[in-house]
């Protein structure tokens, strides 16, 4: 048996969202700017095994030769969880690059580049990268979606299975399926199953487009999901069309169908534009149908809102493809915010680091006045979506993934973005240097 060798870190202050409610001391008032509580953290071996603060403690109980780290009152984090990536897309910006940065300009580039380049060897290289990062900036769960329809998916699905492995004891990843809804019940649902289920998957996904037949899509793609017993993860709206409501009829069909496994829709941007009555509305069907959501700041408002003059010159643009993000909250809806697209057609830049995401949403959402929701959005959130309840959190039980930053307070934190942070992994600090871009240039 493997004798570890416990270790306390004092005087680390941990967001109240991540806390159990024993520990917490301060409020969940949305309007608390500061929701954190300064407690000790009891580690042994991978796993967390107490808390203690001033108010409450849980299942803290040190011999008295443990030894101890004192975090000298900064935001410490638990591991952070990115409930929707790209990782097969990942890292391809420098030989398939979208200078206009329209949407469906993205899907064309990314469609010639894994028809001809998308081999195991690149899929991995390029993912392997992609995990690295994520694990140097403190991430310690990943879901990725794998473009699934037509040819694609075969390599990317075996490549996600060789790295869960590999990663396994760090990071935590899971798979969705990606496909077209419409192409899916069209004659590509046995395939689509097939990569599913050989590969692991914990989710079927699509993206659905506003079309007649769209109740019926929706129907076969959740019958094809209970047959699995797996939960659907989708693309939703993600346009600025005012008439796009692709999230309230999948609200429609979960509720139609009575469908029993977690439904997740990513992005949701119309619903911004649709009237205020129509929006409360459909939030009401999201409730009805638990749904849950996740944001994905950067990649929206890099996409959103473009627009160009006659002579093809970019015009500024005059919205933002940002989803409604409080008044989802406010009904008590699950809503994560993730990275997406890092480094590829869909979004230029971005390195899986979830603090960069988070800090775009609190600050273009106007999260800073619902920080105790915020703190979830990259924690307990995800985490719930992800079917992780261990994860996003310190608590008895959790990984032992904790990211300290240099900060005393999350006004701190946020003013000065670029900060460095250290990382543990069990009793110990570990290394945080992100991997060198030129691994990649080397290919």
């Amino acid at each position: 048996m493997i004798q570890h060798t416990m270790h306390l870190y004092r005087h680390a202050r941990v967001p109240c969202a991540c806390l159990p409610s024993a520990v917490a001391a301060a409020p969940t008032d949305p309007r608390a700017i500061e929701p954190w509580t300064e407690c000790d953290i009891l580690i042994d071996g991978p796993l967390i095994v107490g808390v203690r603060s001033a108010t409450g403690s849980v299942g803290l109980a040190a011999p008295p030769d443990t030894a101890q780290t004192d975090l000298g009152g900064r935001i410490v984090w638990p591991g952070l969880i990115d409930a929707h990536t790209h990782l097969d897309k990942t890292h391809t910006w420098d030989r398939a690059p979208n200078p206009r940065g329209e949407f469906w300009d993205a899907i064309e580039i990314l469609r010639h580049d894994a028809t001809a380049r998308w081999t195991t060897a690149d899929v991995y290289r390029r993912a392997e990268f992609g995990l690295r990062s994520a694990w140097a900036h403190g991430t310690n769960a990943v879901r990725t979606h794998l473009d699934s329809g037509g040819e694609l998916g075969a390599e990317s699905h075996e490549v996600m299975a060789q790295l869960r492995t590999e990663w396994q004891g760090r990071i935590a990843l899971q798979t969705v399926s990606l496909c077209n809804v419409a192409a899916f019940s069209a004659g590509e649902a046995d395939r689509v199953m097939k990569l599913t289920r050989d590969g692991g998957a914990s989710a079927i996904g699509g993206f659905p487009q506003p079309n007649p037949d769209l109740p019926a899509q929706l129907d076969y793609l959740l019958a094809a999901a209970r047959e699995l017993e797996l939960g659907v993860d989708l693309h939703i709206d993600e346009s600025g069309l005012a008439q796009a409501e692709c999230l309230r009829a999948t609200a429609e069909a979960v509720l139609r169908n009575e469908f029993p496994y977690p439904v997740t829709c990513g992005h949701n941007c119309s619903l911004s534009l649709h009237e205020d009555a129509r929006a409360a509305s459909t939030i009401d069907l999201i409730k009805q149908a638990g749904i849950q959501l996740i944001v994905l700041p950067l990649c929206n408002l890099y996409l959103q809102g473009r627009q160009w003059d006659e002579q093809g010159h970019p015009r500024t643009p005059q919205w933002r493809g940002l989803t409604r993000i409080h008044e989802l909250m406010q009904v008590g809806l699950t809503v994560a915010c993730a990275s997406d697209n890092v480094r590829d057609a869909f979004f230029a830049w971005g390195d899986y680091d979830l603090f960069e995401v988070w800090q775009a949403g609190v600050r273009v959402g106007h999260l800073d006045t619902r920080m105790h929701a915020a703190a979830a959005t990259v924690t307990t959130a995800p985490a719930t979506i992800m079917g992780l309840p261990q994860y996003g959190r310190v608590t008895p039980g959790s990984p032992a993934d904790l990211v300290v930053s240099p900060a005393a307070t999350f006004n701190e934190f946020l003013a000065r973005p670029a900060a460095p942070r250290r990382l543990i992994h069990g009793e110990s600090f570990r290394e945080s240097e992100p991997p060198d871009y030129r691994e990649l240039a080397a290919h």
